[in-house]
């Protein structure tokens, strides 16, 4: 009987080969950054084949590759940073001597990937151009180092040129993070429709506000988007609430608090067409609330409960941001550049100065790449035959953070090379070797590769190899034997990359205990907040609160990402498997639901009376929190706390207040802390033996 996690693996990586997307396709994308190749050997070409057209192509070549990567804005900005970056990377390549080359090698890695952690656009422009360093010696054969490292910062430029090149739809990717967002917000609503306790699932939410805080410059409406994110999210969870608290026999009740949270999810899934699709689709904001209206519930009563209509008023508002991002016009507000760009800096320094210790995952990635490259470049110095850079150059694609993406990518490449190898094998046996037909199968390799990058790593792979093999040809190299040579390379490589990540690991099933507890950490801070703001309403500071959901989200999407990987891990404890993590989150996301009700029943502004009996109840429940993450982390926990006990007070205080403003406040509070106490009793039972 097969472990698990390796039947978890081999089936990832079946996923993996069959993945085929093509709805993710931007073909527009494609064909400019193939024009972007083609107006470098056009280049190449009218200056008499110089010696460093080869680097030209290749700088133009990963430029494109760089901004078709899913997640990567389409602006000039990022080839041109490829192109400095590879050219950093053909001086440094370019060292005559073996020992310090392979020093230089694992130097070089090592700085690249932990650099690259910091954001996903740095860890795209680190290994994009970190390609250059491999093939420096290939592209400096018949070209002086300065003279190729130049070239490869010119085809840089020429990418760069043609991402300006019109249709140029400026903010499309930050409408795609916002849309994200919403898409986001509109499942967890759809969720919550169905199932009021349903786990928080906003992984998305959180990466498309992280992406949209790190702009400069955006449209004012997206920016006042972004901010209102916050308020959509507790309308849906107040009225999520509210059809908890409905009378079970009441169906009309629920299924009206039912209807509404389906309407927003349909909105908000809307409002993100509007904002990518061109043209957008109209809607019809009467019909939506006619049909909400016809509800029998509505119909009864007259009127629209708090919560509706509170959420209906949020959403108008977010159509409005709709509208004017639509309609464009908006003024552009930026912060300096200078002071934007001191800030971004310091924000990178201080997150890279919390990684530098030797238990973060970053540190043990960089430290473990920086040895494969080592040992790949020894081998390929000491390959006999003049193809030897394909085997570190392909250990450095195939090793990623964890075992599972290391796994499935070094298969999906591994196949798709041998593939692409086979192909390009045939095709040099039977076309013409002539210049214009050589460049015409590299263009046409160049745009399969552009157009699939998105849509299929297995086909993406084998345009690469074939592009390659062709592009090497121009230099006067026999395909066939390029081809076989490469693909015997890419093996070597690929089964380096596998090898060494599970000879020197990183499972992320041993750190999933200590994520567990940060999570918990995270969710006490809000406790503590969301509470306080009932007993000391003129304390809350919006900012605060804020920062601490978005540290809450953060630290789900992290154990939830560790939590997958751990899945395809062909190991145990000690400590929770992902299962029993993934279980236990849940339960204190019912607990975190409960207090998002909470929370919501207080407005932004409004100036209200605190409520007697709060502190302890909060008091006793941050002692709860701290119990759960030391059972968490395998840590000795503090003595216990009967948080029944606690509760029970806490209802004697509420109902012993009589005043009517603060009766709503009062019965929610009532309501879910049963419902808080329930679930971090079920979480406590599921930790009670992780550590046995």
């Amino acid at each position: 009987m097969l472990n698990p996690g390796v039947r978890e693996s081999l089936r990832r990586v079946g996923r993996d080969l069959r993945s085929w997307t093509p709805g993710e396709a931007a073909p527009v994308l494609a064909v400019r950054a193939a024009f972007g190749i083609a107006a470098a050997m056009s280049a190449v070409a009218l200056s008499g084949q110089p010696s460093w057209g080869q680097a030209a192509v290749m700088g133009a070549w990963l430029g494109g590759v760089a901004m078709l990567t899913p997640g990567t804005r389409t602006g000039p900005s990022l080839p041109l940073l490829v192109g400095a970056a590879g050219s950093l990377g053909v001086v440094l390549g370019s060292i005559d001597q073996p020992v310090v080359l392979i020093a230089a090698a694992a130097a070089y890695a090592f700085t690249l990937t932990f650099i690259g952690s910091v954001t996903h656009v740095a860890g795209v422009t680190f290994t994009v151009s970190g390609i250059m360093f491999f093939l420096a010696d290939h592209l400096t054969a018949h070209a002086g180092v300065l003279v190729a490292a130049l070239a490869v910062a010119a085809g840089g430029a020429v990418q760069a040129l043609t991402a300006l090149l019109p249709p140029y739809y400026r903010w499309a990717e930050d409408r795609r993070a916002l849309a994200d967002a919403w898409l986001a917000l509109a499942a967890e609503a759809d969720a919550l429709g169905a199932d009021p306790d349903a786990p928080f699932r906003t992984e998305p939410l959180f990466e498309a506000a992280r992406d949209l805080d790190r702009r400069r410059a955006l449209p004012a409406a997206i920016l006042e988007a972004r901010r209102q994110l916050y308020a959509v999210s507790t309308s849906i969870g107040r009225t999520a609430s509210a059809r908890a608290r409905a009378d079970a026999q009441d169906r009309d009740t629920v299924e009206f608090y039912s209807e509404a949270l389906e309407l927003a999810a349909r909105l908000l899934s809307h409002f993100a067409e509007q904002i990518t699709s061109r043209p957008p689709a109209e809607l019809d904001w009467d019909a939506l609330l006619d049909g909400l209206s016809q509800n029998p519930m509505a119909t009864a009563t007259g009127t629209m409960p708090t919560e509706i209509g509170g959420l209906l008023r949020t959403l108008h508002e977010t159509g409005g941001y709709a509208e004017r991002i639509t309609a464009g016009g908006d003024d552009v507000i930026a912060d300096p550049a200078i002071a934007h760009a001191t800030s971004t800096a310091r924000q990178a320094i201080g997150q890279l100065r919390t990684r530098l210790h030797r238990r973060d995952p970053v540190i043990h990635h960089a430290l473990r790449r920086a040895g494969v490259i080592a040992l790949a470049m020894t081998i390929g110095l000491a390959w006999p035959t003049g193809h030897g850079y394909w085997i570190p150059l392909t250990a450095w694609l195939v090793l990623q953070a964890d075992f599972s993406g290391t796994l499935t990518r070094g298969v999906t490449r591994a196949v798709g090379t041998t593939g692409g190898v086979v192909l390009a094998s045939l095709l040099g046996l039977v076309l013409p070797q002539d210049q214009l037909w050589l460049s015409l199968i590299v263009l046409s390799y160049a745009l399969i590769a552009y157009l699939t990058r998105p849509v299929s790593m297995l086909a993406f792979a084998a345009a690469v190899s074939g592009f390659t093999v062709f592009q090497i040809d121009l230099a006067g190299e026999s395909p066939v034997i390029a081809a076989f040579d490469r693909g015997a390379c890419t093996l070597v490589g690929a089964a380096l990359a596998i090898g060494f990540y599970v000879l020197v690991p990183t499972w992320q099933t041993r750190r999933l205990g200590d994520l567990l507890g940060d999570l918990v950490d995270a969710y006490r801070d809000y406790a503590r907040l969301s509470l306080d703001r009932q007993a000391h309403p003129a304390d809350y500071d919006r900012k605060v609160m804020h920062a601490a959901i978005d540290r809450i989200r953060a630290r789900r999407a992290a154990l939830t990402s560790a939590a997958d990987q751990a899945k395809a891990e062909p190991v145990a404890g000690p400590g929770p498997l992902s299962a029993d993590v993934l279980g236990a989150e849940a339960a204190l996301s019912r607990a975190g639901r409960a207090l998002v009700a909470v929370n919501a029943t207080l407005g932004r502004d409004e100036k209200a009376k605190g409520l007697a009996g709060v502190d302890a109840f909060a008091d006793s429940l941050d002692t709860a929190y701290l119990r759960l993450a030391a059972l968490a982390r395998g840590a000795a926990p503090p003595r216990g706390i009967d948080l029944s006990e606690a509760v029970q007070r806490l209802d004697l205080r509420l109902a012993a207040i009589e005043d009517r403003d603060t009766r709503t406040r009062r019965s929610v509070l009532r309501w879910e802390s049963d419902n808080m106490v329930e679930a971090l009793d079920d979480a406590a039972l599921l930790m009670a033996d992780w550590n046995d």
